[in-house]
């Protein structure tokens, strides 16, 4: 099942809870952190120390500015899972991919996001890493010791060029975490993926998709790496699964009786 954490700042963080214990997904702040582990300790049947993983849709700040600090609060069996991309950034061998469309994207985002800023500390982040920008975007740091870092078994070898549709399928492997697979799924970010429960139908879709709207059915997010993968990467999730509810990365939870995917409102290319 899974938990959206309310009023936690700029992007929604979620707590899975499991046969396996509990997985958390987005920690974006220190507040963040600070409000996940208040709901962990507060809701019956949860605890600290049932916090297995901690993980990220993708490397941006919004959504990893608090992981360190939530890890210092876990069990020391707990650990930290990124896309194998993430590896490349923490070694310096790759760059994060920079964003297109801040006005027209970014902007009104940050208005209607802004709204869930509650604390201080959801503007507080650990360090600079994962902004994406010039002059930034090199500036990544581990938010804890390296042994306790795992990254998830995506065969993400070959690249992706941002001026071409996808040429190859989306890439998935299972999250260790009961019934939950990892999803490639770059548009937002290289690094991007998903989540799925296929037995529950639940999806916690990152950046791909936004819903500011109450009861809204969402939309593809045109503020990007590349709009054509992102195009690519929803289409080819429509063809494949069947989601009753998505936890977008932004906004309200996204739902549908037989497809929540299929109603979702998609940007045109031309």
């Amino acid at each position: 099942m899974v938990y959206s954490i309310p009023n936690c700042g700029f992007s929604r963080s979620y707590v899975i809870s499991g046969t396996d214990g509990l997985m958390v997904v987005d920690v974006g702040s220190v507040g963040a952190a600070n409000d996940i582990e208040k709901f962990i300790s507060g809701h019956p049947g949860m605890a600290m120390e049932d916090v297995r993983f901690v993980t990220a849709t993708h490397y941006h700040i919004d959504h990893i500015g608090g992981m360190g600090a939530f890890l210092k609060r876990c069990p020391p069996s707990t650990k930290i899972l990124y896309h194998p991309l993430v590896r490349e950034y923490f070694r310096g061998t790759r760059k994060l991919s920079l964003i297109r469309n801040w006005f027209t994207g970014f902007t009104p985002a940050l208005f209607w996001c802004s709204l869930y800023v509650r604390a201080l500390g959801h503007l507080r982040f650990e360090n600079l890493s994962g902004i994406p920008l010039p002059g930034l975007r090199n500036r990544v740091q581990r938010p804890c010791p390296k042994n306790r870092i795992g990254y998830f078994d995506l065969n993400v070898s070959s690249p992706l060029d941002p001026k071409d549709k996808r040429k190859r399928s989306l890439q998935t492997c299972s999250a260790g975490f009961d019934s939950w697979e990892v999803i490639e799924t770059p548009g937002h970010t290289e690094d991007s993926l998903c989540l799925y429960n296929p037995a529950t139908r639940e999806m916690i879709c990152g950046d791909l998709l936004i819903n500011m709207v109450k009861n809204g059915r969402g939309r593809l997010n045109h503020f990007c790496w590349s709009l054509e993968i992102t195009y690519g990467t929803y289409r080819e999730l429509v063809d494949t699964l069947c989601p009753l509810v998505i936890y977008p990365g932004h906004g309200d939870a996204i739902k549908h009786p037989q497809n929540a995917l299929s109603a979702v409102e998609v940007f045109n290319l031309s």
